[in-house]
């Protein structure tokens, strides 16, 4: 009778675990991510389990700002790993280490472990009436180690890695959550400038008077089937800041570093079009003008000691899989920025994303979002010494996440 009894007992006990586990994470997950609360407030950022993606991903050598050359790999992406400071974990910063490999073989080409820093979260809707999809996006830096396994060519393998031994990536990823099925996926986009950029005078690893690859430039885009190459297409970012907010890490206060969002309003005011690689290039760069004001009195201005720029890189244009028909942006340059909550004023490096176009998306009160999300951040190596880490892994301070119509 006891056996018979205990064991209808471990039944109930095991279908309400097995409820709980198939049942609970696709509701749980999807959610705002805890960053919305008053001025300089400390914050905690609500980021879910992100397992492994392989998929695959384009190697892009720009040359003089047109395509010189445009290899289909694949790509592992690892689970994002927390990092710990101060005796526990950080608030919104992760490792990530990104595996690229030919399709079908095991031996890698690249391999990056990088760091990657969550900036914001909202829904998109793939098709309409359908369950939503949430979006994770963090902007990523860090060193490539280019194994034997790459060609010795100019495109392939760019020229700094002889001095270095390793190549910088800067860039975003953006992680996808389908609310219903509780499934992963992810779309990237990760840039190393020519010379003139990220081997400049002055930078972590300059480049000597004969240069490493001044004329060329190198992204990693994935996924890569649905991405089409155009460095010269009309698509810019220009227009008011309509949504979105600036935000701060306080490491004087590790691991608690996040701050909580600034609601912000300003302008993007796109210039005259250029190859700054080469004079004589495609217009592949936009010289731009950054001007916001957040609500706790930060605020971004152009810089008296150098520009802001877009960089057009291409498309995703494929709408049955993410992110959708998109256009991808690389964004990098100098702003003067004012912290509110401190009163420091500071000339910052920024590098970052803009995504133009995609699924329509909202944020969780659901109000439409502006379809032009532009993400950066300050890299630095100290809030009191905010000299930047230009071609080499950094510290982010400051975050911009705007959205224009």
């Amino acid at each position: 009778m006891f056996a018979r009894t205990f064991s209808k007992w471990c039944s109930a006990i095991a279908l309400t675990l097995a409820c709980a586990l198939t049942s609970s994470p696709s509701r749980a997950q999807c959610g705002p991510d805890g960053l919305d609360g008053p001025c300089c407030g400390v914050a905690n950022a609500n980021i879910p389990f992100i397992p492994s993606i392989t998929q695959d991903m384009r190697w892009i050598c720009f040359d003089q700002c047109l395509p010189a050359l445009n290899n289909l790999y694949c790509v592992k992406i690892g689970s994002p790993i927390p990092k710990s400071m101060g005796g526990g974990q950080l608030c919104g910063v992760y490792s990530i280490r990104f595996t690229v490999t030919n399709c079908g073989a095991v031996a890698s080409l690249y391999n990056g472990k990088c760091d990657a820093n969550y900036q914001r979260t909202w829904l998109e809707t793939p098709v309409a009436g359908a369950a939503p999809i949430q979006v994770y996006r963090f902007l990523v830096n860090g060193d490539f180690a280019a194994t034997a396994a790459v060609p010795n060519t100019p495109c392939d393998r760019p020229g700094c890695t002889v001095q270095y031994n390793r190549v910088y990536f800067t860039g975003y990823i953006d992680y996808a959550l389908n609310c219903a099925t509780n499934s992963w996926t992810a779309a990237f986009g990760l840039t190393h400038e020519c010379d003139g950029i990220h081997h400049a005078a002055g930078t972590v690893r300059p480049a000597p008077a004969a240069g490493f690859h001044p004329s060329r430039s190198f992204t990693m885009v994935s996924p890569g089937a649905t991405f089409a190459v155009n460095s010269t297409a009309p698509i810019q970012s220009d227009g008011p800041i309509i949504q979105q907010a600036m935000r701060w890490n306080d490491w004087t206060t590790a691991p608690m570093i996040c701050r909580f969002r600034e609601p912000t309003q300003g302008n993007l005011i796109a210039g005259n079009q250029f190859c700054f690689c080469n004079t004589a290039g495609a217009p592949q760069y936009i010289n731009t003008m950054v001007t916001a004001q957040s609500a706790c009195g930060s605020s971004v201005n152009p810089s008296p000691i150098g520009p802001f720029l877009q960089k057009r890189i291409g498309g995703w244009t494929v709408a049955a899989s993410f992110p959708g028909p998109e256009f991808l942006l690389f964004d990098i340059g100098r702003l003067n920025h004012v912290n509110g909550c401190t009163g420091v004023n500071s000339q910052e490096w920024f590098e970052g994303v803009e995504t133009i176009g995609g699924y329509p998306a909202t944020d969780f009160a659901g109000v439409a979002l502006g379809r032009q999300f532009e993400d950066v951040e300050s890299c630095n190596t100290s809030a009191t010494n905010p000299a930047t880490r230009i071609g080499a892994g950094h510290t982010p301070y400051y975050l911009l996440n705007f959205n224009l119509p």
